[in-house]
C-alpha cells in the first residue's frame, strides 16, 4: 500500500471516530410556532438551552382560559439557568415558573429535541395553571 493511500485511509478512519460536528445543536436563535399558531422563541448556545420563550394555551384557577407565560430561565431561577442538549439531540428542563408560589403550585416542564436546523418540544405547565403544547422552530 502506498503512502499515499495510507495517508487517506488514516484520515478517513479518523473522521468515523471522532464526534460529529454535526449532531451538536448550532448555536442560534430558533423561531417558529405552537399548536395555537402563537410564536415560540428558543436561543442555544455552546450545546445548551439559555432561552425559551412562548406563551401556550391553558387554563387557570379563577381565570379561565388564557394564555400562560412560558419562560426559561424563569424569575425564580438564576438568570444564568441553562439546560444542556445530549449528544442525541434532546434536552429537558423542570423549574417554578414564579417566585412567588410552590414549585407544586407552578410546574413548568420545556422538552424537546434538535435535529438539524429544527427544533420540536412541548411546554407543559401543571399547578394552578394548566397548559400542554407542542412547538416546532428553525434556526434563523
Amino acid at each position: 500500500m502506498s503512502r499515499l493511500s495510507l495517508l487517506l485511509l488514516l484520515a478517513f478512519v479518523a473522521c468515523l471516530l471522532s464526534p460529529a460536528s454535526s449532531l451538536a445543536a448550532r448555536n442560534g436563535t430558533y423561531v417558529g410556532k405552537d399548536e395555537g399558531k402563537v410564536k415560540v422563541v428558543m436561543k442555544i448556545k455552546n450545546n445548551r438551552v439559555t432561552y425559551f420563550s412562548g406563551d401556550p394555551a391553558g387554563s387557570c384557577y379563577g381565570i379561565g382560559s388564557t394564555l400562560v407565560s412560558f419562560t426559561f430561565p424563569s424569575a425564580a431561577q438564576r438568570p444564568s439557568a441553562t439546560s444542556k442538549i445530549k449528544s442525541n439531540g434532546i434536552f429537558s428542563a423542570v423549574f417554578k415558573g414564579s417566585p412567588d408560589v410552590s414549585f407544586k403550585d407552578d410546574r413548568r416542564v420545556l422538552t424537546g429535541k434538535v435535529k438539524g436546523n429544527k427544533v420540536t418540544g412541548r411546554m407543559i405547565v401543571s399547578g394552578l395553571c394548566q397548559a400542554d403544547q407542542k412547538f416546532t422552530a428553525v434556526r434563523k
